[in-house]
């Protein structure tokens, strides 16, 4: 049997920002799919932390929140500074 690792806590941490900024714009994750032209099952894999989304997957995900890439990965920079700051 296969024996599963837990995700890296980079991806977790995106899937968490993502998911997050999904909320807040009162999208499901099937909207948020339709917008990006992905997946919902790829948008949940992402969000759960299974998944590595490459960069283009990142600016469309971006994209269908109405947000730049960056400005996607900068919410990730405060979540990650935030948790930092939590656990110090």
């Amino acid at each position: 049997m296969a024996r599963r690792t837990s995700p890296a806590p980079e991806l977790v941490a995106f899937g968490r920002v993502l998911r997050r900024a999904r909320r807040e714009r009162d999208l499901s994750q099937e909207a948020l799919a339709q917008r990006a032209g992905l997946a919902p099952k790829h948008v949940s894999e992402i969000e759960r932390g299974n998944r590595e989304p490459r960069l283009t997957t990142i600016t469309r995900l971006a994209g269908g929140l109405g947000l730049g890439g960056g400005e996607l990965l900068a919410l990730l920079d405060e979540h990650t500074a935030a948790a930092a700051t939590d656990s110090a």
